[in-house]
């Protein structure tokens, strides 16, 4: 099996610092930029508050690193998604990184 690496991804960490009145601001901030094989699993139909929202999986496969977490994002191009799961393949050879695209989100 040969893993092609061509989308560019950003994974994004949620960053929390006070402002100058002493407030708590959230902001992400960038860790990884890499390059990822990018595979999108058949969505589904949910019925939610009266309309039907389509969900589909989406799973990039990255090269191993450490400390990815749930709590992250990952930015392709103009879209943010967060991450659902992270799981390894191989000893410290490849990462999975496993996020949800749905209407609700835009």
């Amino acid at each position: 099996m040969t893993t092609v690496f061509d989308t560019r991804i950003e994974i994004m960490a949620p960053t929390e610092e006070r402002d100058a009145y002493n407030e708590r601001c959230e902001e992400m901030r960038c860790v990884a930029v890499c390059y990822a094989q990018r595979t999108e699993a058949g969505g589904r139909e949910n019925l939610f508050a009266g309309r039907i929202l389509h969900e589909n999986e989406i799973a990039y496969t990255i090269r191993w690193r450490p400390d990815i977490r749930t709590s992250y994002q990952v930015r392709e191009g103009d879209m943010v998604y967060r991450i659902v799961s992270v799981h390894e393949e191989g000893r410290r050879k490849y990462l999975h990184i496993k996020v949800k695209k749905s209407d609700a989100d835009n």
